[in-house]
């Protein structure tokens, strides 16, 4: 815990630092100015950080080199924004220095404890952790996904994680960026929610109190750098930001950031693209006012998130977005065969229908739907279930407001537009629940939100009100059920010597063959064990099958892996 707390700060210091920079440089390019607080400035950084990480990672490895210049980056963003700083920190000393603060301490100890120890994620087993491996040692390797094609699942946060892991300092692999991005979250969400009773408006309390469920959902999984759960923090966070937006009435400028950080979202996980959708509001305003100059500068932040992510996926599949065989534009030779693609793709479909078995793909929906939803948890069916409510009080909330002539905000019309979105391609993509968590929790939660911002009378109040207590019934099971899991987890792990360092990756059963006088090494299954990737013998792949179908260019590994 002792090692965990320590690097949270050091990556607050990092991320803030970088965050606070970028603010200013993009307040210089579009002359704007804006109102942010300590959280954004984090959020930036963690975003600077990433894509710097993903460019570097190209060209050379993410160690010591590139860890060093970006710390040199963030002491000259000290000197070049003392002004800013100076403003902040008496505001970070007296919060330090309250109950407040104390109460913030305690909690950071709490996650701290999650995040140091339990069970890793079973996918970062398969391939998250050995995917940060392959960024520490080579940065990338040219058809690396024929290996294994869960290396051609090229998250960006991953990026991140290996430029935070200091394995070329420590004896270890630091794994606790996914608490620190839960941490500071909460404490934002825990902060903006203090003063709830004294809020006119309470959108934004929406989005904080998503934030603190998905924290109760997943807290279990705080040690894995899982890519799941910053891409679903994140994405309530981009959220809450655009409802405080709303709430402030913000400048379009500030919607047109949150689209450009929407699509960061989709480069750690794209099944969050489609609130990206978002952009067409500050669109509208930008092309009306013949905005150029912006409209390219915000242009060109997209295309500058997007460049490192696409280059990964060329360099590692051959496919511009993988497994997404429609865009079809590059033959080189380590290219993943087309029919390898197909079934990684029809395996991530049928694995979210509760499907198991490739040869279902074409199964239609009328036929997949009723197998999908007996496989879920009933507190699962219960979330559903509020999420179909939510949507039926945003529809009335909405007819109410239209009939009273009471304002209609266009820019939360558009948020709905997409959360239904991200909903949409969630369920026809790949079902998981934990796959669309963001979206499922803020849709009930914003329409219960929304409900309180303005008077009802009559049917009106009978209606909707039994709508928000059918919503609050419908959450409480899912709460609750892991609430429970929280607590067995303290109580079975108190006794775990994770107080002063962190648990480290799981080792596995692991067999090795010699290709061209290089070691390259696989999983030796064994049944008690699962499927696992360790992160301590590399290159590895979790399947055998994968190794014998697949071949070094040359003699040596940096060149990459062409199928056979």
């Amino acid at each position: 815990m002792v090692v965990v707390v320590l690097s949270w700060i050091y990556y607050f210091f990092l991320c803030g630092t970088i965050g606070i920079g970028i603010e200013k440089l993009l307040a210089k390019a579009l002359k704007r100015t804006w109102k942010f607080q300590a959280i954004d400035y984090v959020v930036t950084g963690i975003v600077g950080i990433t894509i710097y990480a993903a460019f570097a990672s190209i060209v050379y490895k993410v160690g010591a080199v590139v860890h060093l210049a970006l710390l040199a980056a963030a002491i000259l963003s000290v000197i070049g924004c003392r002004k800013e700083i100076k403003e902040l920190l008496p505001k970070a000393q007296k919060l330090i220095f309250s109950w407040e603060g104390f109460f913030f301490f305690c909690f950071i100890l709490l996650i701290a404890f999650f995040t140091s120890r339990g069970k890793f994620h079973t996918d970062t087993n398969i391939y998250h952790a050995q995917n940060i491996r392959l960024y520490e040692e080579y940065g990338i390797i040219k058809g690396m996904a024929n290996l294994q094609l869960h290396y051609g699942y090229n998250s960006l946060y991953l990026a991140f994680a290996a430029v935070m892991s200091l394995a070329w300092l420590l004896p270890w692999s630091l794994h606790t960026t996914t608490g620190f991005v839960e941490v500071v979250l909460c404490l934002y969400a825990l902060h903006h929610l203090k003063t709830f009773k004294e809020h006119k408006k309470h959108l934004e309390d929406a989005g904080c109190i998503a934030i603190l469920f998905y924290t109760l959902v997943n807290v279990t999984g705080s040690m894995s750098p899982a890519t799941d759960y910053p891409t679903m923090f994140l994405t309530i966070y981009m959220i809450s930001v655009w409802l405080r937006a709303i709430e402030e009435r913000a400048h379009y400028s500030v919607y047109a950031l949150l689209s450009v950080f929407a699509v960061f979202l989709g480069t750690m996980k794209l099944s969050a693209i489609a609130m990206a959708a978002v952009v067409i509001y500050p669109a509208y305003f930008l092309l009306k006012e013949k905005k150029w100059k912006e409209i390219g500068i915000y242009l060109g932040l997209g295309v500058f998130i997007l460049a490192p992510y696409l280059i990964r996926n060329v360099i590692l599949t051959g496919w511009l977005i993988y497994p997404f065989e429609a865009i079809d534009l590059f033959d080189v030779e380590w290219k993943i065969p087309l029919e390898y693609l197909l079934v990684d793709a029809y395996q991530i479909k049928v694995w979210g229908r509760c499907l198991f078995d490739i040869k279902l793909i074409d199964m239609p929906i009328r036929e997949w739907l009723p197998i999908w939803w007996d496989s879920q948890a009933r507190f699962a069916k219960m979330l559903l279930g509020g999420n179909v409510l939510g949507l039926i009080l945003a529809g009335f909330n909405l007819m109410y407001k239209w009939i009273r002539k009471i304002e209609i905000r266009v820019e939360l019309a558009v948020l709905y537009l997409g959360l239904i979105a991200s909903a949409m391609v969630w369920f026809l993509m790949a079902p998981f629940i934990r796959y669309g968590l963001a979206f499922l929790l803020v849709i009930p939660l914003l329409g219960m939100a929304n409900w309180f911002d303005y008077e009802k009378k009559g049917f009106q109040s009978i209606a909707t009100g039994a709508l928000v207590l059918g919503i609050f019934v419908c959450l409480s099971p899912y709460a609750d059920n892991y609430v429970t899991d929280a607590g067995v987890f303290v109580k079975q792990r108190l006794k775990e010597p994770y107080y002063g360092v962190q648990k480290d990756y799981d080792y596995g059963s692991t067999g090795s063959l010699e290709i061209k006088g290089n070691t390259i090494y696989y999983n030796d299954y064994k049944k008690e064990e699962g499927e696992r990737n360790s992160y301590h013998y590399f290159p590895n792949t979790a399947y055998q099958f994968m190794l014998n179908r697949s071949e070094l260019i040359s003699n040596d590994i940096k060149d990459g892996f062409v199928p056979k």
